[in-house]
């Protein structure tokens, strides 16, 4: 086997074995996040300026013509807004070595990915809490 081949799997088995760390999640999302900058900046600016653009219309009592004239604005400002998210999970990225410092300490803050994005598969599901309706009981 060749070193390339053996550093990829080292690699890709230390990050499922560290899955449950929460540095190496964020660096995981910071890394996505990073790397998928250029569709969310045209994907988050389009969606954010459409709504943005039905808010618009809607307020200024207009139709069709004014959500048309919002839109190109509207994007501009998204883009850039989505842009800037990208970066700042580049950046928070470079950190990660700290991140891992800090979680080994075991009085140390937990660590948890930056909630820019939410919903992504490096995300908790929030845990449950209540009462359970047919025992009774605390989840």
């Amino acid at each position: 086997m060749n070193l390339r081949r053996i550093t990829f799997v080292g690699l890709v088995l230390s990050l499922v074995l560290l899955s449950s760390c929460g540095a190496t999640r964020r660096f995981g999302k910071d890394v996505s996040m990073a790397a998928l900058s250029p569709a969310l900046t045209i994907y988050g600016g389009a969606t954010d300026a459409y709504a943005g653009s039905q808010d618009v219309a809607e307020g200024l009592g207009g139709g069709s013509l004014t959500q048309f004239f919002a839109f190109p604005p509207l994007f501009i400002v998204h883009g850039i807004k989505h842009l800037l998210y990208g970066v700042v999970h580049l950046v928070d990225g470079v950190f990660y070595p700290f991140y891992g410092a800090v979680e080994l300490n075991p009085d140390g803050p937990g660590v948890e990915p930056l909630q820019i994005y939410t919903g992504t598969w490096f995300d908790k599901p929030a845990e449950k809490s209540g009462t359970d309706a047919q025992s009774g009981e605390g989840r």
